[in-house]
C-alpha cells in the first residue's frame, strides 16, 4: 500500500456520517488516478456463525489475488498492484429492511476497490461494462465464492456506495 495518501481513518470523526462523508471525499480526489468499483463477493455455505476473519483472510488472499494477477502479471510488482484493498466490510446477518423470508443469509463481503486509470482495460470490459471474462471466471473458480458482482463507480456517486457500504456497521 502506498502510504503517500492521506486516509480519511488517520483523523477523527464524531459522526458516522462526517467518516462516510470523509471517504466519499478522499476517494473522490483520486479520480483523476484511479476508477473506482464496487464489488461483493458471495461465498459458498461456511455455517451459519459468522466468522469474519476466516472471510475477510478468504478475500483479500484468493480474491484480490486474482486482481493483482490480472493486473501485474509479474509476479515482482503484484503487492503494488492494487492501491488501495482496505477498504471492505464483512457481513452475515444484516439483511434488507424490506426482506421478509427468514432464509439462509450468506456470508458475503462489500468492497471498493480503486484500479489505475492506466490498468483498467486488464480487468474491465468497456464493451460489456463487466468483469473481463477471464477474471470472471478465474474468481468463480475460487472453490469457496458463489457469486461476484462488480459495478463501476460513476463520478459524484462515491457517496451513495460508502454509505451502502457502511450501512448499519460501527466504525
Amino acid at each position: 500500500m502506498i502510504t503517500e495518501h492521506i486516509e480519511p481513518w488517520k483523523q477523527i470523526y464524531p459522526t458516522k456520517s462526517e467518516l462516510s462523508d470523509a471517504w466519499s471525499l478522499w476517494f473522490e480526489s483520486k479520480y483523476a488516478e484511479w476508477d473506482l468499483f464496487t464489488l461483493t463477493v458471495v461465498f459458498k455455505s461456511g455455517g451459519m456463525k459468522p466468522r469474519p476473519d476466516r472471510w475477510e483472510s478468504e478475500y483479500k488472499r484468493r480474491v484480490l489475488q486474482k486482481f493483482r494477477k490480472s493486473l501485474e502479471p509479474k509476479a515482482t510488482n503484484q503487492e503494488l498492484a492494487l492501491p488501495f484493498e482496505e477498504f471492505f466490510y464483512y457481513e452475515k446477518d444484516d439483511s434488507s429492511f424490506f426482506r421478509t423470508s427468514k432464509s439462509h443469509k450468506p456470508h458475503h463481503i462489500h468492497a471498493l476497490l480503486p484500479i489505475r486509470k492506466t490498468q483498467t482495460y486488464r480487468v474491465w470490459s468497456t464493451d460489456s461494462e463487466d468483469l473481463q471474462d477471464r477474471l470472471k471466471r478465474d474468481i468463480l473458480s475460487i472453490d469457496t465464492v458463489q457469486s461476484i458482482l462488480v459495478e463501476r463507480i460513476a463520478n459524484q456517486a462515491t457517496v451513495n456506495w460508502v454509505k451502502y457500504v457502511l450501512k448499519g456497521k460501527s466504525v
